[in-house]
């Protein structure tokens, strides 16, 4: 039982198996083990603790598995559950990644993102009227304001007041109110390659399997093709990103397409200034250092964002507010964490 300590997992739930490996954390609290129990190999997903959210969590996770089948999409199976004790043994869907298929060369990028955008194309038939949160009210709007209360902070060096974060947020406000109609409809919320595991034996769409969905959201469609096509982790050619949008948006009329292209890049904004606040707070927080090696590439994403003309409101606010997106000289976590203090 390699990294797991079985006394400690049983003090949790009790679990027979032959073999248990502790796999890596994502920036979620949740614990994931692979094992093996009479041939059968599984995924073990364990929450911290059984409080109200993290049952709830549990309870979506499952029932947007179903929705996601149901609409002949690949997800892991679940096996057994317990709610009160919040956990979930699962299918084990292998470890190929698309993220990993890449760095393998196990299949090439024009085909992964193919594959991953077919995928998103069959999440529009995703029913979204079972009780999902919208966009407007999810934790990934609401925290908008990480680029000012992580980002800003390091760039001045002291906390922004409150009176900032809603000045920022107001600016917001206006550029949206201003924005035409979007296609709304099931989002995943973390759509990215490493949420993709490559079947290899499957046929079609069942080569993408999706994982970590449990906090799908209703909402505008452009968010999850920013997530796969603007990734915070890895580089994606434009040629790929301009063949995919392309792909995503081949039966829409000619109105309803410019209007996704505007929300895409207005989402892509929001995308990577939250994300760029959300990887300072993982470092400054809990000591993830890993994570800052992306904030110069989430840094490319938001000047090229804000070249938008719909953007200009945000990109005039941050002339005002002398913050840039120009490279930060010293991303050492130990440095940013003592300014942080």
């Amino acid at each position: 039982m390699p990294d797991v300590n079985k006394q400690d997992l049983e003090l949790h739930i009790k679990l027979d198996a032959d073999w248990l490996e502790k796999l890596p954390r994502d920036v979620s609290p949740r614990q994931y083990i692979r094992g093996k129990r009479e041939e059968q190999k599984f995924i073990l997903m364990l929450y911290p603790d059984a409080n109200q959210g993290n049952r709830e969590e549990l309870r979506s996770f499952i029932k947007i598995g179903k929705d996601l089948s149901c609409n002949g999409i690949k997800t892991p199976q679940v096996y057994e559950f317990e709610e009160d004790k919040c956990y979930a043994i699962l299918e084990d869907l292998g470890k190929i990644s698309f993220g990993e298929c890449l760095k393998k060369t196990i299949i090439d990028k024009e085909e992964a993102y193919r594959l991953a955008t077919d995928v998103l194309i069959r999440m529009r038939d995703v029913d979204v009227s079972k009780n999902l949160p919208t966009y407007k009210n999810s934790r990934i709007y609401e925290n908008r304001r990480q680029l000012i209360d992580y980002y800003m902070h390091l760039k001045r060096g002291s906390k922004p007041n409150e009176d900032t974060v809603q000045d920022f947020l107001s600016v917001w406000n206006e550029i949206e109110n201003n924005l035409p109609p979007c296609p709304q409809g099931f989002l995943h919320g973390d759509y990215h390659l490493e949420n993709l595991m490559y079947q290899e034996k499957a046929q079609g769409l069942d080569r993408c399997a999706v994982i970590d969905f449990q906090d799908a959201i209703s909402g505008p469609l452009p968010y999850d093709l920013v997530n796969l096509l603007e990734d915070a982790r890895i580089d994606v050619p434009n040629e790929i990103q301009d063949a995919m949008i392309e792909r995503y948006c081949k039966n829409m009329e000619k109105q309803e397409k410019e209007n996704f292209l505007i929300w895409f890049r207005v989402l892509a904004a929001q995308f990577h200034g939250r994300v760029l606040g959300l990887f300072i707070k993982l470092a400054v927080e809990q000591n993830r250092d890993s994570y800052l090696i992306h904030i110069p590439r989430l840094q490319r994403y938001m000047i090229k964002s804000l070249e938008h003309p719909v953007l200009e409101p945000l990109k005039n606010w941050f002339k005002k507010e002398g913050l840039d997106f120009r490279a930060i000289s010293d991303l050492d976590g130990n440095y940013i964490r003592e300014i942080f203090k």
